[in-house]
């Protein structure tokens, strides 16, 4: 199995809002003034770059499908993140490591005592929810 890996947009983001929490014009401690002339501009770019709508569509574009490890879509998320990260004007890749991953084989959950039950475990699509009937690419319901 492969993960695949990029900056988390999430963690960017809340980069985004310390950047923005130090915005005072005074002197930066432990920077030149040619560094906190740069680092004042990087802070700039960040300002400008989080709002609700921008926020909540990406969060619905991440989420539209299901994105385990080694998914498809994780790889497509983490391209995605990656192109975003680079239109923000940051230095970003994609690192890519080998994992154990582990998924199971045969999923049985049973009560065999005082009366037999086994659990289906797979839930029904949900009405309004767009992504319940996504079935063939969600991973089965484990414990590991």
């Amino acid at each position: 199995m492969r993960l695949v890996t990029a900056p988390a947009l999430s963690c960017a983001l809340a980069g985004l809002l310390v950047a923005a929490a130090a915005s005072s014009l005074d002197d930066l401690r432990g920077f030149s003034a040619e560094a906190a002339k740069v680092e004042r501009e990087w802070e700039a770019k960040f300002r400008a770059i989080p709002s609700p709508d921008s926020l909540r569509e990406y969060m619905r574009r991440l989420s539209a499908r299901p994105h385990h490890v080694g998914s498809p879509y994780d790889r497509d998320n983490a391209e995605w993140i990656l192109a975003k990260l680079k239109g923000f004007g940051l230095d970003a890749r994609i690192e890519t490591f080998d994992v154990l991953f582990p998924t199971p084989k045969e999923r049985i959950v049973e009560l065999v005592e005082p009366t037999r039950f086994r659990a289906k475990l797979q839930e029904p699509p949900v009405a309004g929810d767009p992504t319940s009937s996504q079935q063939a690419e969600q991973l089965p319901t484990y414990n590991a």
